[in-house]
Formats: structure tokens, sequence, C-alpha cells
């Protein structure tokens, strides 16, 4: 990591300030190239800022006037040099000094290299480098607030008791196989009780982070019914505000229609889907196989019905096509109720609510009745949130205690041994302790955006 890294670390557009962010044993004297009056690389102090002019020195002409930020390596973000430079916002003007600065002998920065560079100079942990992302992409408070204790190191602090953990194991277990007649025989109702202990404690940090995940990835909610039901027009009262082509005739959804809605501090996406009947129509019959995939698919069903109708077969066909949790959803009510849910397999263990999309009726019910629904069947919470490569990792090292346990009396200590030492190796991976190709390096940080 020789080179000098520069770029763009606000968004594009218009706006007030723009930042460039530049890291590196070169940093200095690559800014200092585009100042004027000129500024020698000696001059800048370390966490302080000055005011100063961006000159393109190749054709004599100011850029902007900016202010000059410098933080010392190993005291920044990166654990390098760190220079940033603060000018006025716009589209062309950040491009046009960033240009510069690649002229002089920096290098555009690749996505999230600059976090990137912060974990490899010991400034975070893998956890923590996750974390980043979590915050930026945070859409609630909740979100954010887990994401900022996770960058603490939160949940870097509990895997690290974890490995403590497992490391004691595996030293006990391998005195025993390397110098058996110099220690004590080892008690293997203790060790299985320790390894237990171990695997129900990974196991809880699973499924806690399992739950805590859904505040960044959210949760998904499908609409579905047959035609006419009112499922667009319950979309758009959710949303609250027309995003869904609504008509008198049936099979006017023709597709997926799909958007994001905060409920509770949980990114949810609520799926609008095609009314699903037996048809021969190509277009028509396209958008269904999408819908049922939608409906099989989601964390939530709500299964609209038309309550002023009685219960056909494209209802029961529906409602059987159906395996996970659902809310009833019995719509048109101001039109007279006829539906008869005892047509419908165990409709009785699922929330059921009357509502007329129309007048209003029983759509606050409804909503407080799927904010219930989500924290009760969903299961959102946890302390912490797991990415999925931390949640993947996480489940092999179980596994590999599951397996350690399992063969406890029947298997020779030694694989005893391998079995703990691979799932100590998972959660050195997990925080990136162990060698880790450069490839899935680059795979962990591609999400991140170019200036973070």
């Amino acid at each position: 990591m020789r080179d000098t890294i520069c770029a763009i670390s606000t968004p594009p557009g218009i706006g007030g300030i723009a930042v460039i962010r530049v890291s590196g044993p070169d940093a200095v004297n690559i800014v200092a190239k585009i100042l004027y009056p000129s500024v020698k690389a000696e001059k800048f102090k370390p966490n302080t800022l000055f005011h100063s002019f961006i000159k393109d020195p190749d054709k004599d002409e100011i850029l902007d006037e900016a202010v000059i930020s410098f933080m010392k390596a190993p005291h920044s973000y990166t654990g390098e040099d760190v220079v940033e430079i603060s000018v006025h916002g716009g589209r062309l003007v950040p491009k046009l000094i960033l240009e510069l600065l690649i002229k002089q002998g920096a290098r555009l920065a690749e996505p999230g290299e600059f976090t990137k560079r912060a974990f490899l100079n010991g400034k975070l942990d893998l956890i923590q480098a996750r974390s980043v992302l979590d915050l930026i992409e945070a859409r609630s408070r909740r979100g954010v607030r887990i994401a900022l204790e996770k960058l603490r190191g939160k949940l870097s602090r509990r895997l690290e008791e974890l490995r403590d953990k497992l490391l004691y194991l595996l030293k006990e277990i391998e005195a025993r196989v390397e110098f058996e007649e110099d220690v004590p025989p080892l008690n293997e109702t203790k060790l299985k009780e320790e390894l237990i202990y171990v695997k129900n404690l990974i196991d809880k940090y699973v499924e806690e982070g399992e739950r805590g995940a859904l505040y960044f990835e959210g949760i998904e909610i499908a609409i579905v019914g047959k035609p006419n039901v009112g499922k667009s027009t319950l979309f758009n009262k959710l949303l609250r505000y027309e995003r869904a082509i609504v008509t008198p005739y049936a099979g006017t959804t023709r597709d997926v229609i799909s958007e994001e809605i905060i409920i509770e501090g949980v990114p949810v996406k609520l799926h609008d889907t095609a009314g699903i009947r037996e048809t021969r129509e190509l277009i028509e019959s396209i958008g269904i196989e999408r819908a049922k995939r939608v409906a099989t698919s989601a964390h939530l069903v709500l299964f609209v019905i038309d309550a002023s109708q009685e219960i056909d077969e494209d209802d029961i066909n529906l409602w059987n096509l159906l395996e996970g949790e659902r809310i009833l959803v019995l719509n048109k009510i101001d039109l007279g109720i006829k539906v008869d849910l005892s047509k419908l397999k165990n409709a009785d263990r699922f929330k059921t609510y009357l509502i007329s999309c129309i007048t209003g009726e029983g759509l606050e019910e409804l909503e407080t009745g799927i904010r219930e629904d989500i924290h009760q069947n969903v299961e959102v919470g946890g302390e912490f949130a797991l990415s999925q490569r931390e949640r993947a990792l996480l489940l092999e090292a179980g596994q590999e205690i599951a397996s350690a346990i399992q063969g406890l009396g029947e298997i020779p200590l030694d694989l005893i041994s391998f079995h703990v030492s691979m799932s100590l190796r998972k959660l050195n991976e997990i925080f990136g302790i162990e060698n880790i190709p450069e490839e899935i390096l680059n795979s962990i940080f591609k999400d991140f955006c170019i200036g973070k």
C-alpha cells in the first residue's frame, strides 16, 4: 500500500460542500502541488484546518477556494497520512480537482478502499469495517444505533470472549494429545459441558444477529389475492399515495409493484401482486407466476378477500398455495359481508381484519396488526446485526463444535482438537485475523461507495 489514493467522499450533485479525500504516504506532497499560494509540505500541521485556493498548475488557473485538513498517520481513519479538501459542492468543480490530484500522482480509490486500508492498518477489525457500510445504509434510527454499536466494538467484544473460550479449550485438549503422560487425564464430562455452552452461545448470537439484520435487509410483505379484491387500493392506502393504478376491471395489475416503507424502524418492502386466477392471457399469466413466487417467499402475506362475495375456488387454491405467516384482510365491507372463512383451511389460526379501502374503516386496526405481526412472528430485534458472511462463518463454527460434542468418547482426541481448531479458525475469519485472499477482501468491500 505504498500508493496514494483519492476520491470524492460526498454524494455527487449540487450541494454546499464537497469533500475530496486523499490517503497514502504522498498525500501531503500531492495536495501541496495544487494549492495557491504555494504551501510547502512541512507547513501542514496535523489536526488543523487552513484556507487555500485550488490551482491547476498546468493552466495557471484558479478552480476554487478550499479548506484543507490534515491527519497524520497513524492518527487517521485509514491509519495513513490523510488530507481532506473541502470545496464548493457541484457537479464539475470536485471532479476537476480530483483530476488534478490524479495528474499529480494519486490514484482513484476503489470502492471501500479507504475502509479496507483502515482494516489492513489495524484501525478496524473486519466486523467493524462491515459496520461502516451498515451505518451508511441504515434506514432507521434503530438501524443507526445497531450499526454504531457494532462499529464501537460491541459484537467484536462478544466474539472475542468466545474466541478466548475456544483457545482455552483447545489448549486443554492439545495438552492431552501432545503430552498425555505429563498432564492429568481430560475430564470429558466437563469438556462436553464447556463445548455445549459454546455451541449454545453461538446459536444465540446467530439467532440474535439474524433478527438484527432485518433492520438493514428489511422484510418482505406481499399483498395477494384473486383479481379485483382491492389489493392495489390497499397498497396505495398503506403507502399513503397513489402508486398503483386502480380500475374496476379485473387483471389491471400485470406485474409485481414494489415500494419501501418504514414500520416501527424496520424497512419493509411492500409488494402489490397480480390477481391470481386461471388465465390463458400470456402477459397476465407471467405476472401471476411472479406473484406466486413473491407470495411464497415473503416474510408476511396480506391475503385479501372481497368480503361482499362468497369464497370461490380461486380464493381456496391461492390460500392452499401459501405456507408462511399471513393476515386475512376482508375488504369491501361497505358493500356488505357474505364471506364464510370456514372454507379456508385453518383460517382461524390467523388474524383477520375487516376493512373498507373506500371508507377507511378498519385500516388503522390493520396497520396496528401488521406492526404487531412484524415483531411477534418475523422476530425483528436483537442488539446487533450479522452480515451474510458473518452469519455463514458463525454457523460453520457452530457446526464444528457440534461435531466435537458428538464425537466425544467416540473418536480420537486429536480429531476433537481438529474440530475445535476449525471452529476457532472460522471465528478468526470473521475478525479478519486469518490470511484472507485478496478476492475475498475485495468482495467484502465492493458494496461500499468509492469515497468510503
